[in-house]
């Protein structure tokens, strides 16, 4: 997977994480061709987003895009297929001269205040990076009220200030950790037995995405931004990451 032209090698680390999986990449999804998302060069906006498939996952989308202005953003998602008890995996990037704002959650299809089982599996194995990360500079709550309801209480989020460049690396660091502790529990995931869990986490999991379809790129990317990207292309964004 290439780096693109980010400042802050965000889809080159993210990339080699995802490449362990050995996905396939996909180049239409649901009917609809992704080629004008995958390579995008206009005078407002350079990147490319793709889009994958491996055992137990459904789809994983990945990709970056700079505006002219300079702003690079990055987007990494992960979403299981649907008899598995994965969490999803949300990653997003958006890095400026001086502050880099983000956003890693590992985020769970279940209840995880009343599952013990699956908060213990999924969410309290996780808790050290959390800890890790909470004395990131500019760590701060998620902005953003609606997707803020979705997350686990393990997110990391942050308007991270670039005094010097190891800030960026710095601020890099939750997005690559939390992706190597979700793909660590890929290999043993089984397919649910139990159809009570199994329609609660479909239940969930539907839910979720529903609420991302309709709320993450309004409330993540500014009306400049989505303009210059264009009706149809945040529309295969929309479709390609949740």
């Amino acid at each position: 997977m290439g780096e693109g032209s980010n400042r802050t090698s965000y889809l080159e680390k993210m990339g080699e994480q995802i490449d362990q999986l050995k996905p396939t990449e996909l180049t239409e999804w649901e009917g609809q061709d992704l080629t004008s998302i995958q390579d995008m060069k206009s005078s407002q906006v350079t990147g490319g987003i793709k889009a994958y498939q491996s055992e137990k996952i459904e789809k994983i989308g990945l990709g970056s895009f700079a505006l002219s202005e300079g702003t690079h953003y990055g987007f990494c998602t992960i979403i299981p297929k649907e008899n598995y008890d994965l969490p999803l995996f949300l990653s997003r990037w958006e890095e400026r001269e001086k502050e880099i704002t983000l956003l890693v959650d590992i985020m769970p299809t279940v209840d995880s205040l009343v599952d013990e089982e699956y908060r213990k599996k999924y969410i309290e194995s996780v808790q050290p990076l959390w800890d890790r990360f909470v004395s990131l500079a500019g760590i701060c709550p998620e902005e953003s009220d609606v997707i803020r309801s979705l997350c686990s209480i393990i997110y990391t989020a942050a308007k991270v200030p670039i005094e010097k460049e190891g800030m960026r690396l710095a601020a890099l660091a939750p997005h690559t950790e939390y992706l190597k502790s979700y793909l660590a529990f890929v290999p043993d995931a089984l397919p649910v037995e139990s159809d009570t869990k199994r329609q609660e986490i479909q239940k969930k999991k539907a839910a979720l995405r529903k609420t991302l379809r309709e709320n993450f790129f309004k409330e993540m990317l500014q009306d400049t931004t989505r303009q210059a990207l264009g009706e149809n292309n945040l529309t295969l964004m929309t479709t390609l990451f949740f």
